[in-house]
């Protein structure tokens, strides 16, 4: 064996943990309190029986969770019952309470074992699957994984999203020898479409007879298993001032130290402009400190993508690339979808409404904008049963609409 390798489970633990946090073995020591001789001892399997109180103090200098600080304490193994759950965010989930209450109740007594959060992109699926997770892991016994295909660094090895996303293709089988029959629940936010198909999920399922499982997507599943619920843009009218959407927008603008009050109003034309959709929500609280608000509520009506781009790269990390993500689902979407789907810019639209001037059955037609509804690219007028387009969909339908120029 090399002098330089790892030998046991806990030093390969510790020394993957150290790199991911891009530290040397000098600067965790010094952030530690540990030397920097124990550091590399137990890195190499020197160290047969570390003291707790080294391990603790290690964990915290690196900011394990409390999954890998269980991790670090066992030796390095990871236990078939240990939880893997998300990193912990500093802000708050603002109108989601009910959403998050209502999955976890639907995972835990419904009759459902494979549950879909299904929205555009922005809506903020990926912060509640895994305000979920956490909550799944503070009410139920059994262990909750938590697999992020699109969180960097890789995962650590012998973890379940290791058996997942560590290679070519998931190590199905490892895993479902791994689950077995323990109740356990499986969450994972999918930000990487496809990275995990849906066709092994589903015979991870069938394997794992215990097994719950939560997943994200942009559009519904086509897997009869799987029950489809739709995350819709937060409300940002019809509460009065304190609307979800402006609750998030004025968090924001406060986290970013803007401390001026502003007119309720035009708040709320503001977020309605951007759809109540979270992610716009807050890039567009980073344009706040270089335009006036009335400025910005016209750009946001013009093209909402002027403010989906955040000012500073801090937010856009958060963020994204929300025209592209948009854009990619129209682009999957089927052609009479996306022919109903332009009908809806502007004006809103009944079932009848469209049935009508399609000139389809109503049934036909109640099915589009059921579809159109989940995948969260139309939403309520406020009129009972209409429905138009999101102006981030009609920004992008318009060059569509008029077609190649002239020459």
């Amino acid at each position: 064996m090399s002098a330089d390798r790892p030998a046991t489970e806990l030093g390969e633990f510790l020394l993957a943990t150290r790199l991911r946090r891009g530290m040397t073995q000098s600067r965790l020591a010094v952030r530690s309190g540990v030397s920097e001789r124990t550091i590399r001892d137990l890195e190499l399997g020197k160290v047969e029986r570390p003291r707790k109180q080294t391990l603790l103090l290690l964990a915290r200098a690196l900011h394990m969770s409390p999954s890998d600080h269980l991790r670090l304490q066992s030796g390095g193994a990871v236990p078939a019952t240990a939880s893997q759950l998300p990193p912990s965010s500093a802000a708050p989930l603002v109108g989601r309470d009910r959403v998050v209450t209502g999955l976890v109740e639907l995972l835990t007594t419904g009759g459902h074992r494979w549950v879909s959060l299904v929205g555009v992109a922005g809506v903020g699926k990926s912060r509640v699957v895994a305000e979920v997770a956490r909550a799944l892991h503070d009410a139920v016994p059994d262990p909750v994984w938590w697999v992020d295909p699109g969180a960097s660094p890789a995962p650590l090895p012998g973890t379940v999203a290791d058996l997942l996303l560590g290679g070519a293709s998931p190590r199905l089988a490892e895993l479902a020898a791994l689950v077995g029959d323990t109740p356990a629940y499986l969450v994972v936010d999918d930000r990487v479409p496809g990275r995990v198909p849906e066709v092994g999920l589903a015979e991870l399922l069938s394997r794992c007879p215990r097994l719950r499982l939560l997943t994200t997507a942009r559009v519904p599943s086509a897997r009869p298993e799987a029950h489809t619920v739709a995350l819709r843009p937060l409300a940002a009218r019809g509460d009065g001032p304190d609307s979800p959407a402006t609750r998030l927008l004025v968090s924001r603008l406060r986290a970013q130290g803007q401390d001026r009050s502003f007119p309720a109003s035009e708040l709320r034309e503001l977020c309605d402009a951007l759809d109540g959709v979270p992610a716009a929500l807050i890039a567009a609280a980073s344009w706040f400190p270089l335009y006036p608000l009335p400025r910005l509520v016209e750009a946001a009506r013009r093209d909402p993508f002027q403010l989906t781009t955040p000012a500073g790269p801090a937010t856009r990390r958060v963020v994204g690339d929300l025209r592209a993500a948009v854009s990619a689902t129209l682009d999957g979407l089927r052609g009479s979808d996306t022919a109903l789907l332009t009908a809806l810019v502007g004006a809103g639209r009944s079932v009848r409404d469209v049935a009508r001037e399609r000139g389809i059955p109503e049934q036909s037609a109640a099915s589009a904008l059921h579809r159109l509804l989940q995948a969260g690219l139309i939403r309520p007028t406020g009129v009972p049963g209409e429905f138009r387009a999101l102006n981030m969909v009609r920004s992008l339908l318009a060059p569509r609409r008029i077609g190649q120029p002239r020459r």
